[in-house]
């Protein structure tokens, strides 16, 4: 049985670059190296025999909360924005090994990024599909001292399903590779606080470096959601989905978020297709708060405003059911779109003590309400660039924070 592939690595830390055939039985390899000597490729296959892996079970490995199905051998996501981070010790190497289902086949051609650092140092980005279905992170590691390791899904294509049959948009993590006798350790820096932010496009970082490619300028790293959740100490867990509102389906076969009376067309509960993110009925662990700024899809697809009302009023009641003691922010989008329908819901809710209405008005609205006509906060007049996109999230903080502190003094 042959296995093979090519393990790459790129960034500040000591590496080596090669190709690799590994035949059983009887054990025999065979390499060719790629870059730098052929001997550092040996010492790096040698030192590969002996590797372990970190299962995505092990309670060490923080996974942002409602982004990742995790089973018992593999951690899953199809969100751009979902990470997750470990710090580890006595080992001086990493890399990443991928889990690939026989059915259904993954891409063949780039589909998505990932986005890593390793103690700190800057951002290597990764395409998928990786060759081998492993991405050699680093070696020659200080196998003394600490190292912390964070990932994310920076971006993903529209032309592949996110919601059915696998889905084949997503990234699917087996484990960590590290020398034998390597672990984590429990010393990561973990926000206090969780916050689930459900968004369309603008929540997955579409067009935050300008106009183009999806692969190249969708970076969800740079989006309002992670200045807000810095404003407000939590690890935030972003589930936006391009195209996608309270009542039509998004990129990729996505569900509408909140499908009155159908539960199986429904996304807000579910991973991907019939996948619940909860756990009998509830999220596990309990969000501190919930954002939601759907609409914007709604209305540039002629949805009616009592539709869209109907849907934001069940969404309310259900997330509520799902989240009992959470701070419930109900968002008009940026643009201003259904600002009545979403505001009548909203109203209609007045026994909930916990939920808000967040309206930022024409502060936000400013370049982003018009799509195809460009401005000085967005290319294309609707998804605002990053230095829009990260104010605007710290204007959400603050006027968040805001209104608990309002409600508290009641």
């Amino acid at each position: 049985m042959a296995q093979g592939g090519v393990v790459t690595t790129e960034g500040n830390h000591p590496s080596v670059i090669f190709s690799f055939i590994i035949l059983h039985p009887p054990m025999m390899m065979k390499w060719q190296p790629c870059a730098l000597l052929p001997l550092l490729a040996l010492l790096f296959i040698t030192a590969a025999q002996g590797a372990i892996m970190i299962s995505t079970t092990d309670p060490n490995i923080y996974w942002s909360d409602y982004n990742w199905y995790r089973s018992s051998s593999y951690a899953q996501s199809v969100n751009p924005g979902a990470y997750f981070k470990v710090t580890f010790t006595n080992s001086s190497l990493l890399a990443l090994q991928l889990h690939v289902p026989p059915s259904p086949s993954p891409p063949t051609t780039a589909y998505m990024t990932l986005r890593y650092s390793l103690d700190s140092a800057p951002y290597v980005n990764i395409t998928l599909p990786a060759p081998g279905n492993i991405i050699k992170i680093a070696s020659g590691l200080s196998s003394n001292s600490s190292h912390t390791f964070v990932c994310y899904i920076l971006n993903s294509v529209f032309t592949v399903s996110r919601w059915y049959n696998g889905p084949p948009n997503s990234v699917m993590i087996s484990g960590l590779q590290v020398e034998d006798g390597g672990k984590t350790l429990p010393n990561m820096i973990i926000k206090p606080k969780r916050m689930l932010a459900y968004w369309d496009s603008i929540g997955e970082g579409v067009r935050t470096l300008g106009v183009g490619d999806a692969l190249v300028v969708d970076d969800s790293t740079i989006t309002w959601a992670f200045s807000l959740a810095e404003g407000l100490d939590a690890e935030i867990s972003v589930i936006g989905f391009g195209s996608q509102g309270y009542t039509v389906t998004g990129v990729g076969d996505v569900a509408p978020l909140f499908t009155p009376g159908n539960d199986s067309f429904s996304a807000w509960d579910k991973y991907f297709d019939a996948q619940s993110r909860l756990t009998s009925g509830k999220f596990i662990p309990p969000p501190d708060y919930i954002f939601c700024g759907h609409g914007t899809n709604d209305f540039y697809r002629g949805v009616s405003s009592s539709v869209v009302q109907a849907s934001v009023s069940g969404w309310l009641e259900a997330v509520r059911a799902a989240a009992p003691s959470a701070h419930i922010f109900l968002c008009v989008p940026f643009g201003g779109f259904h600002r009545l329908a979403i505001t009548q819901a909203f109203g209609n809710n007045t026994g909930d003590a916990r939920s808000y209405l967040l309206d930022l008005g024409a502060e936000a609205q400013e370049g982003l309400s018009s799509l195809g006509v460009p401005s000085r906060f967005a290319d294309d007049g609707l998804h605002p660039l990053g230095p829009r996109s990260g104010q605007l999230g710290g204007i959400l903080a603050v006027k968040a924070t805001k209104e608990i502190m309002k409600k508290k003094m009641q």
